[in-house]
């Protein structure tokens, strides 16, 4: 075309792709403390109060990291009071819908109060780390650690998630917690 050429090789247009890949990788971290609301008659756990100190590194924005933080604990929710995938004897699922298959509604996870911690990392240019990790993986343990402190004059203890109000019951039967509660029942 007169009046312009490439090189040789070359396509006209406005697109470019690169790659970086850092020589390690860099991960988040966060902790997590949580205040719940425990109905021993019914085995019902609810979450009261949900706060996160995050450490994404350099944070470039802010309300990104928050809704990782905060999709990530919706997860985390799921994981620890609703989510179960059910079996039969054949391994057949029996959680094939989401009416079987429960999943956290907007009224089920909180509005998380977030701390963010910036320490950057060095092993790449702009210190940042990863965002959604530390809003998931903690926040399975809390719920349930505070859950197990809310029926701690029971003296049960939780090994596995879903906390269903069936398996809080069922806990409780085991600890003869009705018969503690007496006239309750």
């Amino acid at each position: 075309m007169p009046g312009f050429s490439l090189a040789p090789g070359q396509t006209p247009g406005l697109e470019h792709t690169a790659y970086f890949t850092p020589p390690q990788a860099s991960y988040c971290s966060g902790t997590h403390a949580v205040e719940v609301e425990a109905d021993p008659l019914i085995g019902s756990v609810k979450i009261l109060n949900y706060v996160v100190a995050h450490d994404s590194g350099t944070i470039i924005n802010p309300l990104i990291v928050d809704g990782q933080v905060q999709g990530g604990v919706a997860h985390g929710v799921g994981n620890a009071l609703l989510e179960w995938m059910r079996y039969d004897e054949n391994a057949q699922p029996l959680t094939t819908t989401f009416a079987d298959y429960l999943i956290p509604m907007a009224t089920d996870v909180p509005d998380c109060k977030i701390t963010h911690v910036e320490s950057p990392t060095p092993l790449n240019p702009l210190g940042v780390k990863g965002a959604g990790e530390g809003g998931t993986i903690p926040a399975a343990a809390a719920i349930i650690a505070a859950a197990e402190d809310a029926f701690s004059e029971f003296g049960v203890h939780f090994a596995e998630t879903p906390l269903m109000p069936e398996r809080v019951v069922a806990a409780l039967r085991a600890a003869n917690a009705y018969e503690k509660l007496g006239d309750l029942v």
